[in-house]
């Protein structure tokens, strides 16, 4: 900051200031504060210096209040028309509160989290501009606080707020998905003395995000992006709702790539991206430098055959006609074949082995006694699939049906589900025919999976979100490939010095030059013998094989460039098939001669068409209204994981020890299932349940496992706590109704009301009191189990959606003093739904019961009329 330091003139300029000192002195004086509340910080404050502008003077008064744990706000400010500018800065606690014209009732200023900081301090400052240039001066006119002086600033608004430059770095770290607390940490590091919270971030990420959208829908605004980011896009919606259906979309680099790269592609979908529960078909290449580069990302409505088609049709007009892909890679997804067949015609279309091996485990591995013996049929199925010859094929297949006659359930799997109808389309002998560069399996787009769900970080985005974080990493793998070119250009390895790499030095890529040199030392051994050569080099990855060195060698020439397909010769991005004289002239005079033949409708509907066209973000299309039940398995849990559920291979690998593969299928499994606590439930329950999670047992343990199966995780208690207070405060009156009085409202929020590492008897969660309130406030069906009483409860305001989208969890109570979270099965009965629920319940909200008729009917068939199971909400203990 910088200061003049003067003293001429400055006494003059503090003449008319005189009467609000006393005026101050008079508030003192009326107020009549006692003595030792008052604090005097006028030498703090007290300055002959001359501040060269108005900013500095406020902000050497903000840095001065600062050190002494005050905040230093602007209370008045004149431009001095009639007199001298000046401006009035006080303590942010002066004044007093103020009723708003809608808050001056009673019960809004008693409602829970609202307050005010103001206790009418009267200290004030107030700096005089001076006659010369743009001077000022400052004197206090008072400097006494009429409370304590804060020990830190952290949570004052006021102190907390974010500069210009600091705005300025929380945007650009937005926009590079940087996360809210390393944003903070970033800002604190750039000024010791900051003392904004994640709160004052959250707000001023909301900010920029509002600032940013400006008023559009989530639609208009990835429209907008994908056309200022040059994307081509495509997409399909209901006319009969503009909700969309599927959505297409590709960078424009990445089309460079796929014409440049188009040998192979390699295509799977993915689950929990999004919100509303859409498949993402993501189809990814390979370099010549042998990185994974993304093609494009489809959001599809379904996986039909229908859906994948229009997906590879758009593929498709993204290629040129005379570079289509040699291969496409995917797993045994029927409906994808069919469409890769449809718009791919001369493609191969190769199956992922990793995933058939996958599949075999799952539906063998029960069928095995013995670990040797299972490890031994899978060594087996592995020398079958890697088989270099159709003779070596046979050989090996009449091999495994001898020696596992005994297992015809596997060996009939293999052969029926696999080998007769895709034998072609994985097993070595027929696939290393074709140019795949190396890709047999889905690894690439698994891969390329992992990675963007990991940076995705929820299942909750919606596309716009998602689109910022795919295009942050599409900008970052081109960067790499760019990268990878010019290093396979300019950087020569000491391995290639050998003369025979002459000509293929910064020509072609070095993923390339190091298979070479792999054939090149084989070349020794293999020499000229084509049949020992196999000749998997040329015809599977387009290079120079053993014995084609070996000729090479023998006849003392170099390695020809020409030898080495064009695909490992290209490093850029550049494509040579770009028509410059490429023209819209004939389709516009197709569009206005239509447009002239229309009636008036039909010119609107015209004109909306080409105006979403011209102007993206006008679009008038919506998200989907409503979750697409995917291919995903249903979770038991509302969480925002990304992480996919497990495959059946991974749940029979888990089913099994590693001694006895069969252990589980040979062994009778008892009715009883030997979980932890399953005795404190019913008989008519046991079966039904699939698991029980024990939680901390520190009187908490009700919230923790509420907010386990809700998905927050068990250390999410505080939250549920937080959130039944609030449905509590929310909807006061009515849970007075329901709970009979004012003062069981009052007790259950003082029940409620404990945060800290222990609760006290007191603070435990009673149900069947809160189960009204932990359905309702987050809009599921608890179902609450012990071995004394059993019920359900329903929420009781909100409209019932479709069944598939309910969600039901199931709350313990054990041993009288504890609860876990319990794991139904998805045909278990379910007790009776609480009374209450159908006295106070809203009318909309009847509809939640419907569903459950039958499971409940089964319930209390099973329980029988002389069971000491309560399902009502009042018991008498003394009776059971």
């Amino acid at each position: 900051m910088s200061l003049k330091n003067s003293e001429n003139g400055v006494h003059s300029s503090f003449e008319t200031v005189e009467k609000e000192e006393d005026e101050v002195q008079m508030n003192l004086d009326h107020n009549a504060v006692p003595l030792q509340q008052l604090v005097d910080f006028s030498d703090a404050f007290s300055s002959n210096e001359i501040f060269c502008s108005r900013d500095a003077l406020i902000e050497w008064a903000r840095n001065v209040g600062k050190k002494n744990g005050f905040v230093i706000v602007i209370k008045r400010s004149d431009k001095g028309d009639s007199r001298k500018a000046r401006v009035t800065l006080a303590c942010e606690r002066g004044g007093t509160y103020r009723h708003a014209k809608n808050n001056s009732n009673v019960e809004a200023l008693n409602r829970k989290g609202t307050g005010t900081k103001k206790c009418d301090c009267p200290f004030k400052i107030i700096g005089v501009k001076l006659t010369s240039n743009d001077d000022w001066s400052v004197k206090v006119a008072c400097g006494f606080h009429n409370h304590r002086a804060a020990k830190q600033l952290e949570g004052h608004s006021y102190a907390g707020r974010l500069s210009d430059g600091e705005k300025t770095i929380l945007s650009d770290m937005t926009k590079n998905l940087v996360k809210p607390r390393n944003i903070l940490l970033s800002i604190k590091n750039h000024d010791e003395y900051n003392v904004s919270t994640m709160k004052t971030i959250y707000n001023a990420r909301h900010k920029h995000r509002l600032l940013n959208t400006a008023g559009r829908s989530q639609m208009q605004q990835l429209m907008k992006q994908l056309n200022e980011c040059k994307y081509v896009e495509w997409h399909r919606k209901d006319e009969s709702n503009d909700c969309v259906r599927d959505l297409f979309w590709a960078h424009p680099t990445s089309i460079q790539l796929l014409n440049a790269f188009c040998s192979v592609l390699i295509m799977d979908c993915t689950y929990k991206t999004n919100r509303y529960r859409l498949p993402l078909l993501e189809i990814v290449g390979v370099t010549s430098t042998n990185f994974t580069f993304s093609v494009a990302f489809v959001y599809l409505e379904a996986e039909r055959v229908d859906n994948y088609t229009w997906a590879m049709e758009k593929l498709q007009s993204l290629m040129f006609a005379d570079r289509l892909p040699d291969v496409i890679v995917t797993d045994r997804e029927l409906a994808l074949m069919n469409a890769v067949r449809l718009a791919f015609p001369t493609t191969t279309n190769l199956l992922c082995r990793w995933h058939i091996s996958k599949n075999v485990l799952a539906n063998c591995k029960k069928l095995f006694e013995r670990k040797e013996k299972w490890e031994a049929f899978m060594s087996a199925w592995s020398v079958l699939v890697f088989s270099s010859k159709e003779d070596d094929y046979e050989r090996n297949l009449r091999s495994l049906t001898t020696d596992y006659y005994t297992y015809p359930g596997a060996v009939k799997y293999v052969t029926e589900s696999w080998l007769i109808p895709y034998k072609e389309r994985f097993v070595a002998a027929w696939t290393d025919k074709v140019m795949h560069l190396g890709n047999v399996t889905k690894n690439r787009a698994e891969s390329a999976h992992a990675k963007l769900k990991r940076h995705l970080g929820s299942s909750q985005g919606d596309f716009d979100s998602s689109w910022n974080v795919i295009n942050a990493l599409i900008e970052l793998q081109h960067t790499e490939i760019k990268a990878s070119f010019e290093r396979s250009i300019s950087v020569v390895e000491h391995q290639f010095n050998n003369a025979m790499f002459k000509e293929l030095r910064g020509m072609v890529s070095r993923a390339s030059l190091n298979m070479i040199l792999m054939e090149f030392k084989r070349a020794t051994q293999v020499e000229i013998d084509k049949e020992i050569c196999g000749c998997v080099n040329r015809t599977s990855y387009g290079l120079p094989c053993a014995h084609e060195l070996g000729e090479l060698i023998k006849e003392g020439r170099t390695i020809p460039l020409d030898s080495v397909h064009s695909h490992w010769r290209k490093l850029d991005t550049v494509t040579d098939n770009v028509s410059s004289e490429l023209t819209i002239t004939t389709e516009i005079d197709s569009i206005l001669r239509q447009f002239a033949d229309c009636d008036e409708a039909g010119k609107i509907a015209l004109k909306k068409k080409l105006r979403e066209l011209a102007c993206p973000a006008t679009t008038s299309m919506c998200p989907p209204l409503q979750k697409v039940k995917g291919k995903g398995r249903p979770s038991l849990k509302i969480n925002v994981s990304t992480k996919r559920a497990p495959s059946l291979f991974e749940i029979v690998e888990s089913a099994h020890d590693s001694t006895s593969p069969a252990t589980a299928c040979s062994v009778k499994v008892p009715k009883e299932k030997k979980l932890k606590y399953i005795k404190c439930f019913p008989h008519l329950i046991r079966e039904h349940i699939v698991n029980i999670v024990d939680v901390k047992a520190d009187g908490h343990c009700g919230y923790r496992s509420i907010a386990g199966l809700l998905g927050m995780g068990e250390d999410g208690w505080r939250t549920v706590r937080q959130d039944l207070v609030h449905e509590l405060h929310t909807f006061h009156d009515e849970y007075v109704h329901l709970y009979g009085s004012i003062d069981r409202v009052a007790e259950l929020v003082y029940s409620l009301s404990c945060f800290d590492s222990f609760a006290p008897y007191d603070r435990w969660m009673t149900l069947p009191d809160m189960g009204h309130l932990i359905a309702s406030r987050y809009n599921i069906v608890l179902v609450h189990l012990s071995i004394r009483q059993c019920l359900t409860y329903l929420p009781l305001r909100s409209v019932s959606p479709a069944p598939f989208h309910h969600k039901l969890i199931a709350l313990g109570f054990v041993e009288d003093c504890h609860f876990v979270q319990v794991f139904l099965d998805s045909t278990s009965p379910i007790p009776p739904i609480a009374c209450n629920w159908r006295n106070y319940r809203y009318q909309c909200a009847r509809g939640w019961e419907i569903p459950y008729v039958p499971r409940i009917e089964a319930f209390r068939s099973s329980l029988g009329t002389n069971s000491n199971v309560a399902t009502q909400e009042t018991i008498d203990l003394d009776e059971i």
